[in-house]
């Protein structure tokens, strides 16, 4: 089949096609379904068809975004047949009358609903211990940084594990924030647009002490904390300071199979989070843990120091501060402890509300340490992940 005959869809993506529209149905309530050469059987709401349609009226031609509102189709409106043109797109006729455009078949196999389990759904996190990962997956920075499919593999790690690595950097001002911006939008927050981690003689933070810094989260005072979190290390003498990650979302998952009533105290109760800086007093509410509607992980809210009271009865209370200590013994624990040493040179990026982090203590005495570091979010990885795919960007995850 020529792709270049297929008809547009209502995005930039690329849509393989992967199978053959095989057989078409009109269900009774003006519904389509599609058997697909390998045997998949989908549906389609007649309005899930209908508001994507790909005729000018409906879809704009440069913008891609649909030009109707819901009030612009008919109530009653019906599928009255679907046919499959010599190119492999699906044309439906309407009870209107109306001509909406051929659809790509591409497009629709990622579309339909071909029940629980079906293709085309969200990868889930590729969780780990410190067996299973043991060193972040790292790409070589200066080649990353001039081929898209390195720079791509570099964001799959950062995707699938919540943790990733470029090593090999210049000592260069603005690299870190040219990085970031490849990527999408830095975060400003009330640390700045950057950040440098160094010992202050009036900190805002723990951060900026040489003390050891337990598995955390940053910016739980925030009603949404950022996603991402890259921390770019330009200079590191100094004797301790090492970087401590874990995969919060595994800890989370062991916990629910293996005490359920840790996990349900960690979904149920909210604590409330309080910076502690003079000049700011940022304050955010919610569970250890955030769930979607499959009862998956989405998100944590974890920092052990910024906890402000909880205010609840007695039991409330010991039920949260017990599940706060089996999740603080788990992300302590060596058994989901990674352990690295920061290089000059070394960038390394994570999920800010998956991968907790942390350092050991470190003396500065007779040392440098420059780190710096910016935030951003999920919503950008995917997006730089997705843009990569359509030009090419196709390195191996």
């Amino acid at each position: 089949m020529d792709d270049l005959s297929l008809p547009i869809t209502p995005d930039f993506d690329t849509w393989p096609v992967v199978a053959q529209i095989a057989a078409t149905q009109v269900l009774a309530e003006g519904d389509v379904a599609l058997t697909w050469s390998d045997g998949v059987r989908m549906t389609y709401h007649r309005l899930l068809l209908a508001e994507n349609g790909t005729d000018p009226a409906t879809l704009h031609p440069l913008s891609r975004e649909t030009l109707k509102t819901p009030l612009d189709f008919p109530e009653d409106l019906r599928a009255t047949a679907a046919d499959v043109l010599a190119n492999g797109a699906l044309v439906v006729t309407w009870s209107d009358e109306v001509a909406r455009g051929a659809y790509h078949p591409g497009w629709l196999r990622a579309h339909g609903w071909g029940g629980a389990g079906a293709e085309g759904r969200c990868l889930a996190a590729r969780l780990w211990r410190a067996e299973d990962l043991q060193v972040p997956g790292t790409v070589h920075g200066p080649h990353a940084l001039q081929d898209d499919r390195l720079f791509r593999r570099f964001l799959c790690h950062l995707r699938d594990d919540g943790v990733a690595r470029l090593d090999g950097l210049p000592q260069q001002d603005g690299l870190l924030e040219e990085i970031a911006e490849r990527i999408g939008t830095i975060r400003e927050t009330n640390f700045g647009r950057t950040y440098t981690l160094a010992i202050q003689d009036d900190p805002t933070s723990n951060a900026y002490t040489p003390v050891a810094l337990p598995q955390h989260m940053d910016l739980c005072t925030r009603e949404c904390p950022p996603g991402l979190q890259f921390l770019h290390c330009r200079a590191n003498d100094t004797t301790g300071g090492d970087g401590l990650y874990c995969d919060g979302y595994r800890i989370a998952y062991d916990i629910r199979d293996e005490e359920p009533a840790t996990w349900a105290a960690m979904v149920e109760i909210p604590w409330t989070y309080n910076n502690r800086a003079k000049g700011t007093a940022y304050r955010a509410a919610g569970p250890m843990v955030d769930l979607d509607e499959q009862g998956q992980i989405t998100a944590l809210r974890y920092e052990t120091w910024l906890r402000a009271p909880l205010v609840a009865d007695l039991n409330t209370q010991d039920r949260a501060y017990r599940a706060y200590r089996r999740f603080a013994a788990r992300a302590q624990s060596d058994r989901y402890l990674m352990r690295v040493r920061y290089r000059p040179g070394d960038l390394f990026a994570f999920d800010n509300r998956r991968v907790l982090h942390g350092r050991s203590a470190y003396d500065a005495a007779g040392g440098a340490r420059f780190i710096e570091g910016v935030y951003a979010d999920r919503d950008d990885l995917y997006s730089a992940i997705r843009v990569l795919e359509r030009s090419g960007g196709r390195g191996q995850s």
